[in-house]
């Protein structure tokens, strides 16, 4: 029985046409190198990144090895790369707008469910993202913190008068990132989409109070002023009709 292929591979693995054809060289590298980056996710989950090799790669894109070496250098070329368009793709779930209207639990959600439910359909994607990257390579580790960093920056969009620095913004994404790791070591990538309530509760003691303050200092009325009041009290009461 063939191994069913992931969506990472399904979306970027179609064959080039046979024997002579009327496309552009630069079309056709373009096609090559697409094709390179979407094999990488299934093959650096099957066999991880230290195991995995330019000829795994290969096989997986069916191109050619000069068409691998056309695109990349080596094979941390390519991983990167892979690498970067799934932070790409990951990112633009969570950066989707919300109805402004819904509350801050409400908006996390929305975009935290939708988030892990693409990491879950798409398990080879979160496991090179989560699990392989960070112990690829000094070159990894800097990359994975960057992500790390923008998705904070999501966060204090979301919340801007939340008073949490962005050293503190990448221990909580990091502890996320961290979280998704272990689900995708211990096999469980399809059951992602189970950690929302987690991790939206762990992301409102942080940032829930904030919003919830002003929420209530945009629903309330403001207090009278002394002047006011100073009036108020000389002005003569009214008799109520007898």
């Amino acid at each position: 029985m063939s191994k069913a292929r992931s969506p990472s591979e399904e979306e970027g693995i179609h064959r080039l046409p046979r024997g002579r054809h009327a496309l552009p060289p630069a079309v056709v590298q373009a096609e090559q190198r697409r094709r390179l980056i979407a094999a990488v996710p299934a093959v650096a989950a099957e066999r991880g990144y230290a195991a995995m090799s330019v000829a795994d790669v290969v096989r997986a894109a069916a191109v050619s090895r000069n068409a691998f070496y056309a695109n990349f250098a080596n094979k941390q070329e390519c991983f990167a790369a892979a690498v970067e368009a799934g932070h790409e793709r990951l990112f633009a779930v969570l950066a989707e707008p919300c109805d402004r209207r819904a509350s801050l639990e409400e908006r996390l959600e929305t975009r935290i469910g939708a988030a892990l439910g693409l990491l879950a359909s798409d398990p080879d994607l979160a496991r090179m993202l989560f699990a392989e990257a960070p112990g690829a390579g000094r070159e990894e580790v800097l990359r994975q913190h960057r992500w790390l960093r923008r998705y904070g920056e999501l966060l204090r969009a979301a919340v801007p008068d939340a008073e949490v620095g962005k050293g503190a913004e990448l221990i909580v994404t990091g502890g996320l990132a961290t979280r998704i790791a272990a689900e995708m070591l211990g096999r469980r990538g399809p059951n992602l989409r189970l950690l929302t309530p987690n991790f939206v509760a762990f992301l409102l003691t942080i940032y829930g109070p904030v919003a919830a303050e002003a929420t209530g200092a945009e629903g309330s009325e403001p207090p009278p002023s002394r002047s006011t009041e100073e009036a108020a009290a000389r002005s003569p009461r009214r008799r109520a009709p007898g």
